[in-house]
């Protein structure tokens, strides 16, 4: 299990991502599910950053209110920021086993000639 950790407002918070950031994710949101999510929405991007913050530390002070700041711009870059270091502790949780990734192959990517047209 991989915990890093991000700064809101000055502060540090630790990050952390297992099964119950899921479900933390699920309750923030009031049930949406963390499967649909795609994160491209700052909305789900905060949520999915208090709820790895409460995974790591669940009687943790953070509040969307302190990760959403000013509502500026400086918050978005915060926000974005945080959301990439969740995002790298997220990773290692869906690695994909090493015996999947023989059964299923990657494709081989095309070549290209030097003009540029593909083989």
């Amino acid at each position: 299990m991989t915990k890093k950790e991000i700064t809101i407002a000055g502060k540090q918070y630790p990050v952390e991502f297992t099964m119950q950031t899921m479900m933390n994710f699920e309750s923030i949101t009031k049930g949406k599910s963390f499967f649909k999510s795609n994160f491209d929405t700052l909305e789900d991007r905060i949520a999915i950053i208090a709820a790895s913050v409460f995974t790591a530390d669940e009687h943790s002070d953070i509040t969307v209110e302190a990760i959403i700041g000013n509502k500026d711009f400086a918050a978005v870059q915060q926000i974005i920021v945080a959301f990439n270091v969740v995002a790298e502790v997220m990773e290692p949780f869906f690695k994909i086993p090493e015996i999947e990734k023989a059964n299923n192959p990657e494709p081989p990517a095309e070549e290209q000639t030097e003009e540029g047209a593909k083989n």
